[in-house]
């Protein structure tokens, strides 16, 4: 090849080597993205469900929260009405009542003069304010009723009212005219002629008046007619068993000093006033006359620390009418040099 050629092939190696190639354009692949787009659209959907479920959850118990609140409340404001009686003037008001209601005469006139006191003391509805009210006419009274003692005996709470009852004694007389026969004159001048004369029949009773009543703004109404009821026994049969002493007992010494100690107390006890029991105890006392001390029974005395514990039976004695009285006590002594002082001092 000539020179010529190889130049003429070099130039055209040229000119192809300057042309450009067109760059491979590489072709996207789509992923599948639909799964994640559905799994991200359910868990949101599952999740607002269960926010919603959550929230309706919360609000109902946060409603019965509030409604059990509201009860508590409403209870405690019933309660404090309740508390907020005054026992003392309610009292008062109740046992001015009962003697009106109690005390009844025959006189129709001391019964109407009754039944207008009764009207101030009852609730104002049209049953108390009707004069022929069975509370305020009694018919066809023979005797008496008087009133006797009172005492307050139980307060009920009813809701609405209280009860209050009330352990009431009284008498009923009926007096009756009684013919008899009497003998007047002397000898042969004697005879026989008839008397009218007036014995009084008369029955004690005593029962539980119950007097339901209503309170407002410092004024009460008795709400309902009172009624009577059987007092009931207030005695229990409580078991109880008393608390064994827990200590060693002593035996030493001053056994003999301790009991010669006891008895000049009780002397004191029983006879001095509260001012010279105070060099002898830490809580004076006494009964200052009242019994006099005749003698210590079942004493033990135990160790108690740095103190001595004493239990005993104390007899006391009536002076007038030689009527006994019988306590069991339990003392805490103390010694200090040769002087013995008690430390506490329990009727046991």
């Amino acid at each position: 090849m000539s020179i010529k050629d190889k130049l003429k092939k070099n130039k055209v190696v040229d000119k192809i080597e300057q042309i450009e190639r067109p760059k491979k354009e590489k072709s996207p692949v789509r992923k599948d993205t639909s799964k994640r787009t559905a799994f991200f659209i359910w868990s949101l959907i599952l999740g607002m469900l269960f926010l919603a479920t959550i929230s309706v959850l919360l609000s109902l118990n946060t409603r019965s929260t509030l409604n059990e609140t509201n009860k508590l409340v409403q209870a405690n404001e019933d309660k404090e009405v309740i508390e907020e009686i005054p026992v003392e003037s309610a009292n008062e008001f109740l046992s001015n009542f009962i003697k009106e209601y109690i005390n009844v005469s025959n006189e129709s006139e001391a019964l109407q003069e009754r039944a207008n006191r009764l009207k101030e003391y009852m609730v104002f509805n049209d049953t108390f304010n009707d004069e022929k009210n069975s509370l305020y006419n009694l018919d066809n009274v023979n005797g008496t009723r008087q009133l006797e003692s009172l005492n307050l005996f139980h307060i009920e709470d009813e809701g609405e009212r209280s009860l209050f009852q009330y352990k009431v004694t009284f008498k009923n007389e009926l007096q009756r005219e009684v013919e008899k026969e009497v003998v007047k004159g002397e000898g042969k001048n004697k005879k026989k002629e008839i008397e009218i004369e007036i014995e009084t029949e008369e029955e004690k009773n005593t029962l539980l008046l119950n007097i339901p009543i209503v309170y407002e703004k410092g004024l009460f109404s008795v709400q309902s007619v009172p009624y009577f009821t059987e007092v009931p026994s207030l005695a229990g049969n409580i078991e109880y068993e008393k608390k064994e002493v827990d200590l060693e007992e002593y035996t030493g010494n001053e056994k003999e000093n301790i009991n010669e100690f006891l008895n000049t107390f009780f002397e004191k006890y029983a006879t001095e006033p509260v001012d010279e029991m105070a060099y002898l105890m830490d809580d004076p006392q006494t009964l200052n006359g009242s019994f006099l001390f005749e003698e210590i029974r079942n004493l033990k005395i135990y160790v108690d620390g740095k103190h001595y514990k004493a239990t005993m039976e104390v007899v006391f004695r009536d002076e007038l009418t030689n009527i006994q009285q019988v306590n069991p006590v339990e003392m805490t002594i103390s010694k200090t040099g040769r002087n013995y002082y008690v430390k506490n001092f329990i009727y046991n």
